[in-house]
């Protein structure tokens, strides 16, 4: 049973549509958080919005392996370097499914021939982001895909490769409210031998509340199967330690996620469980690292030294009791 639905998940039943792995798996940290973009993301966000690969530093790093449904070996890793004319980053995802036994029809009648095939998905991608006017950050992501079945003869030549193009944003709304917009696969037409990747549009907001330690984010993606909703929110109850959790919908049903993360010299290691079509068996773990480089270290200004207080000596004048002279002269009143 677990085969079947692994193959349904990664090759869809449709001809005239093929695989996006980004759609599956992005990173162990959105997935904790029901696949929801996250603009304060590292170069894992390639793979969602290539808008926020502007949001780095220097350069960034991130990997994520996992055997989704216990019987897909995924694997993602990705890196962004900063340049004086913006934010490069490069990604990889790669899935494969085994032990698919073919079958051919002898009088009707399917009987298995004892051949097992493989099917094996990998996609490749280029981005570029930069800042752009009023805060605003725009960025694209050119996609190279190639699948297909190995090691079966009646499986041979179901596959193929082809190319996409991803556009996205990001536009901060105020100081705490942050929207996004990311326009996927939007080459029309047949360019995968025959096929295409479905065209997605997805669109969101992230709420951050600083004083709280707390960010909550939402997104709508319209698609080919119709309209599908992301929720997650992340809480950071102590300094380096990150407790995520969220829902995501699939077309026939919802899943719910849960995660967990820390942060230490630079280096990012997170975890997602995440549940497929409410079924124990097709849970998913997901491990994360990456490296982002260390938070600049905030020096304290030195102390200013105290300024010198003049004290002039006493004077006396006739008539009046002497005083001391600070700045300015102090006379009292006169005695009636």
């Amino acid at each position: 049973m677990l085969t079947a639905y692994s193959l349904q998940l990664f090759y869809p039943a449709s001809a005239s549509q093929v695989v996006d792995l980004t759609e599956i798996g992005i990173g162990a940290k959105p997935l904790g958080m029901g696949s929801v973009f996250n603009p304060e993301d590292n170069s894992g966000s390639l793979f969602q919005n290539p808008a926020a690969l502007a949001n780095i530093g220097k350069y960034s790093l991130t990997s994520m392996s996992g055997n989704v449904m216990g019987e897909v070996p995924y694997l993602m890793f990705g890196g962004a370097y900063r340049t004086n004319y913006g934010t490069i980053g490069v990604g990889y995802i790669n899935a494969s499914v085994g032990g698919i036994k073919e079958a051919t029809l002898v009088n009707g009648v399917p009987e298995i021939t004892g051949n097992e095939a493989n099917y094996g998905s990998g996609t490749l991608l280029i981005g570029f982001a930069k800042d752009a006017k009023w805060n605003t950050k725009v960025g694209a992501s050119l996609k190279f895909i190639n699948q297909g079945f190995s090691g079966a003869p009646s499986f041979e030549g179901a596959g193929g490769g082809g190319f996409d193009l991803d556009l996205g944003t990001i536009i901060p709304i105020n100081e705490r409210l942050t929207g996004a917009l990311t326009l996927k696969n939007i080459i029309p037409g047949s360019n995968m031998r025959g096929d295409e990747l479905p065209l997605a549009i997805v669109g969101g907001l992230a709420y951050k509340v600083p004083d709280r330690n707390w960010l909550a984010a939402v997104d709508l993606a319209s698609t080919t199967r119709g309209l599908l909703f992301h929720l997650g929110a992340e809480w950071n109850p102590f300094k380096q330690f990150f407790l995520r959790a969220g829902l995501d919908q699939k077309p026939d049903n919802i899943n719910y996620s849960l995660g967990v993360g820390t942060r230490a010299r630079g280096f990012n290691f997170d975890y997602a469980y995440h549940t497929y079509a409410g079924l124990g068996e097709m849970t998913t773990h997901y491990f994360s690292i990456g490296y982002v480089g260390e938070e600049p270290k905030v020096e304290s200004p030195p102390p200013v030294a105290p300024k010198p207080v003049i004290v002039k000596p006493a004077v006396k004048k006739p008539g009046k009791a002497p005083v001391v002279i600070k700045k300015k002269v102090i006379i009292p009143p006169k005695k009636k």
